[in-house]
């Protein structure tokens, strides 16, 4: 891996670093200035609402230099949080504010993605996704951390601030890239996204990853439920889950080797089912582990996938469409959870959601076989 990528990973964890600080502060801040969950709740809105429109957000990844386009988001992020920082606005305010800055990192998430299509052949690809998946895995566990500290000793501002040098930094290091011209031909959006439904592989990645993200943001609430409530290991029960499925997620980074799509859906499918029958707080940290590991492998295999069979000149649009499905679909299966565990209770919504991955691996699986046999 050349050092300019390196140097690369290293702005990217950065500037997740700083967002996830400056979110968890928000929330913090949100919560305690009004008491009001569907306050928070709309503040968790303005951060999905942009990720809708990632597709069209790719195809400026296509269109433009991607090394002056990532500049010019962490650029303009920076700018953004460091009003919120210093003039400390009202509520409405405030989410306009994040709305505006959630619409520049829907253009910078894809625009990450391609640079590595664009910039390494193929066979590099697998590992660059790793080393980059791992940068932003430890950006987010650690920043998420750092803003709910920062906002309990300090004030929430200061962990805004803290995430406005961290994107000022992040551009810095990114005059260190070489640069990365538009490709050769591009596509409009909508011609981008027919290129992804006409090709059956990259179909059946993106709905495999999607169907993924799905199940396991069902869990989401779950997995509260069983550590709070069943298991009675309290926040600290609840914060070893979510530290062991970092650690998965940074193993299969570093140790993950082939790319494993398949292998990475059926290891998450065993972890939330181990999640449902585990009886005390040591097995849920291993399923965790277990989940970790495969959504790793899944990740890191479903983006490299896409990269080499998207077309050159929709590379963007591709990477911006399935990464707003996901969202879409994390955010759908977040809304869908906490009440079957209402009506279910915990153990059975991780049983469910175990299935429905089984099912998508399976159906992509089948879908992968026609289309190599066909070839």
């Amino acid at each position: 891996m050349g050092q300019r990528f390196l140097i690369f990973a290293l702005s990217r964890g950065l500037s997740v670093f700083g967002d996830m600080a400056a979110m968890s502060a928000l929330a913090v801040h949100v919560f305690a200035e009004t008491s009001s969950g569907l306050a928070l709740s709309g503040l968790f809105v303005a951060r999905v609402v942009p990720r809708v429109f990632g597709a069209f957000a790719g195809t400026l990844s296509d269109r433009l230099d991607l090394r002056r386009l990532l500049i010019i988001c962490d650029v303009l992020s920076g700018a953004l949080f460091a009003v919120m920082a210093v003039a400390q606005p009202s509520y409405w305010v405030l989410l306009a504010l994040v709305l505006v800055a959630e619409s520049v990192a829907t253009v910078a998430l894809p625009g990450s993605r391609t640079l590595v299509a664009r910039s390494l052949p193929p066979e590099r690809m697998g590992r660059a996704n790793a080393v980059l998946m791992a940068a932003t895995a430890m950006g987010f566990a650690s920043g998420a951390g750092f803003g709910g500290l920062a906002a309990g000793l300090w004030g929430y501002q200061y962990a805004l601030l803290a995430n406005a040098g961290t994107f000022v930094v992040s551009a810095l290091l990114l005059t260190l890239v070489p640069r990365v011209p538009p490709a050769p031909t591009t596509s409009s959006t909508v011609d981008g996204v027919r290129a992804l439904l006409a090709d059956r592989e990259m179909v059946v990645v993106a709905v495999g990853m999607v169907g993924v993200a799905l199940a396991a943001a069902m869990d989401r609430p779950a997995l509260v439920a069983l550590t709070q409530g069943e298991l009675d290991a309290g926040g600290l029960g609840y914060g070893i889950a979510l530290g062991a499925i970092s650690i998965g997620v940074l193993a299969a980074a570093a140790f993950g080797g082939k790319q494993l799509f398949l292998t990475g859906i059926l290891l998450q499918a065993a972890g939330h089912l181990l999640f449902g029958l585990a009886p005390w707080i040591a097995l849920v940290a291993a399923a965790a582990l277990v989940a970790g590991y495969g959504n790793g492998l899944e990740n890191v295999s479903g983006t490299t996938l896409l990269q080499r069979a998207a077309p050159a000149g929709a590379t963007g649009t591709v990477m911006g469409a399935v990464v707003s499905a996901t969202f879409l679909a994390d955010a759908l299966g977040s809304l869908i959870g906490g009440p079957l565990v209402d009506l279910l209770g915990p153990r059975p919504v991780f049983w469910v959601a175990s299935v429905l991955m089984v099912v998508c691996a399976l159906v992509a699986k089948t879908s992968l076989q026609r289309r190599a046999c066909k070839g």
